[in-house]
């Protein structure tokens, strides 16, 4: 039962992604044009990308039921040769070993879910409070530098472009202003700003 759900734990996470940009989709597709602009740009790509994940998904589940019942396991191989060496029948006991075509171990596999989910909703929340222009900057920071772990050189150069590239589309090409987040705007009220 474990590894069932650990074999389809990406996919139920994919489809609640889904659900979500679906349903901002349909909400927004009763807003004003001006109104439903921005969820139709997160939107429409964010739900082509859960389709295309969903769909490698299910290919990759074929492919390794496919291999693994078709193929003997490496271990199932090096049983037989020591078993041929000696003269005897011989099993080994593999217990935790993570083989290439097992995946991760479920403990290590919800590890990452959670940290793309801590990744995820820290930068919603940035988003909310610090707002466009200060969150989006540090998410990509921290995320190409601790989790990519890119180097310094790569991360700045990669977080400079994109952000240029985000806020010279949104605000000066399509004039869409970008949220300024509760926490920038009472400092910046408080300060005269």
């Amino acid at each position: 039962m474990m590894s069932s759900i650990t074999k389809y734990s990406n996919s139920f996470m994919t489809l609640f992604m889904l659900v979500i940009f679906t349903g901002m989709v349909i909400i927004a597709s009763g807003y004003p044009a001006g109104a439903r602009f921005m969820p139709y740009v997160l939107g429409f790509p964010a739900i082509a990308l859960c389709l295309l994940q969903l769909f490698l998904d299910a290919r990759e589940r074929h492919r390794n039921n496919a291999v693994a019942a078709d193929t003997p396991s490496e271990v199932q191989r090096a049983e037989e040769q020591v078993s041929r060496a000696v003269g005897h029948q011989v099993h080994f006991d593999v217990g935790d070993i993570l083989l290439p075509e097992q995946g991760l171990p479920p403990g290590e596999q919800l590890r990452r879910e959670v940290i793309v989910w801590v990744y995820f909703l820290s930068l919603i929340l940035g988003i909310i409070l610090f707002g466009f222009h200060l969150s989006v900057p540090v998410f990509l920071i921290v995320f190409l530098r601790y989790r990519a772990e890119a180097s310094w050189k790569l991360t700045l150069g990669l977080t400079i472009s994109v952000c240029i590239f985000l806020f010279a589309t949104f605000e000066y090409l399509l004039h869409i202003t970008l949220h300024t987040g509760f926490i920038t705007d009472w400092i910046m009220d408080a300060i005269g700003g």
